[in-house]
């Protein structure tokens, strides 16, 4: 849910709890001052009536009572009550107060009973409900309104800001430009940012510099080592130096070849492949599997093809990585004799072989060397560097053994 339909939410659920509790204390004190005016009304007519009676003139007065003649009278209390009479003209009962006192008048006792008719609590009660509601409504859904196009312009900057920081790289050669605001807090959040981009930009710019140099500074003794053993491995040697030197041959070839896995994943963690195009995935594969071809057959493994005409968009540089790591893979782990298989649609990409099930975790097959298969001899970065091309791309790779099959599966993004 976004902030701004939270707070309208919340604004809304307060006032109108507010409102409601404000609601019955209303009814609650318009009540009780009515009756309290009523009550005052119907004493001072009630002393008129005493007053007429001591001037000895007669009462003519609607909705009065009077009793006179008996002592005892002077003995009841006062008496405040709402009592119900039954009207012949509109056929119908209606609600009357009325207020009694017992007088001393010339010596003489009365009980004088006054009356006057009022629209009812009910009739109150609803009247106030409907006013109320319609108040109650308009001041909530104006107040909403209002509360939400004036948190919508005050967060508007932030908004932006978000946006800005949802689409910015630190591999970016643009500096981040964040919108201005007048809210204080929103002002020491973009320096806050401004100051974590121009940090975060500064260490890749050096981390990247580093790798950079770290991989060409590794790779050119290597080459060195490399073209020195072969030169030695042209001389006539002694059989017990052959085998070291062989060992040390294959040591500086996966030594070069990690260097490479390594400096690759550094640049596929920065997102350094910029040159993102349609690409043919169905003419990626057959061509990488031309390259490859002799190898499957020297070790007879059979590759059943079943590729769609599909297009990613995506840098061809790592679709020939990604395809090729997949095959070598196959390769490297099916047995002799296997079948395979090589799948593509709209929707996903397969690559599955035959063989064993695995002898460790299958959680760590995507996790950077140390899986500990026996008599294995690759750089143990290429189904790493599988995954992290699937995640540049916004694809999920998934693996599966099933019906004693390995099988990667690639599943584009809608």
């Amino acid at each position: 849910m976004r902030l701004l339909t939270r707070i309208s939410i919340y604004y809304l659920c307060l006032s109108t709890i507010v409102l409601g509790i404000a609601g019955i204390l209303l009814y609650i004190f318009l009540r009780n001052e009515i009756s309290r005016e009523m009550e005052e009304q119907l004493e001072m007519q009630l002393d008129m009536v005493a007053s007429e009676l001591q001037g000895g003139r007669k009462i003519s007065y609607p909705l009065v009572d009077i009793r006179s003649g008996e002592e005892i009278l002077m003995r009841l209390p006062k008496v405040f009550k709402d009592t119900l009479l039954y009207d012949h003209l509109q056929k119908e009962t209606e609600g009357y107060y009325y207020f009694e006192e017992s007088k001393k008048i010339n010596h003489k006792p009365y009980r004088i009973r006054v009356m006057t008719t009022y629209i009812g609590w009910e009739n109150y009660a609803r009247t106030i409900t409907y006013m109320f509601l319609l108040i109650a409504t308009l001041l909530v859904a104006l107040g909403t309104l209002i509360n939400y196009f004036m948190n919508r312009s005050i967060w508007k900057p932030f908004l932006i800001n978000l946006r800005r920081m949802q689409g910015y790289s630190v591999s970016s050669r643009e500096e981040l430009q964040l919108a201005r605001t007048r809210t204080t807090e929103f002002q020491e959040m973009n320096t806050v940012l401004s100051d974590l981009a121009a940090r975060g930009k500064r260490e890749y710019t050096a981390l990247k510099e580093f790798t950079e140099n770290a991989s060409h500074e590794i790779q050119t003794p290597l080459s060195i080592l490399k073209t020195r053993l072969e030169t030695i491995s042209q001389v006539p040697l002694d059989s017990a130096v052959i085998r070291p030197l062989a060992d040390a041959k294959q040591a500086v070839n996966r030594l070069s070849k990690v260097n490479k896995g390594l400096l690759l994943l550094a640049k596929l963690e920065n997102d350094a492949f910029q040159d993102k195009r349609q690409i043919n995935l169905r003419a990626t594969i057959i061509h990488n599997y031309s390259l490859m071809e002799d190898v499957f057959e020297h070790k007879g493994i059979k590759v059943n093809q079943q590729l769609s005409d599909y297009s990613v968009f995506a840098s061809q540089t790592l679709m020939d990585i990604l395809v090729s790591n997949l095959m070598t893979n196959m390769i490297s782990h099916a047995p002799a004799d296997a079948a395979a298989s090589i799948c593509l649609n709209a929707i996903q990409l397969v690559f599955s072989n035959e063989g064993p099930p695995l002898t460790f975790d299958a959680a760590r097959l995507f996790s950077r060397f140390g899986k500990g298969i026996p008599g294995y001899k690759g750089n143990g970065l290429g189904l790493s560097i599988v995954k992290q091309i699937c995640q540049v791309n916004g694809w999920i790779v998934e693996y599966t053994y099933k019906e004693h099959r390995h099988t990667f599966d690639i599943r584009f993004k809608e």
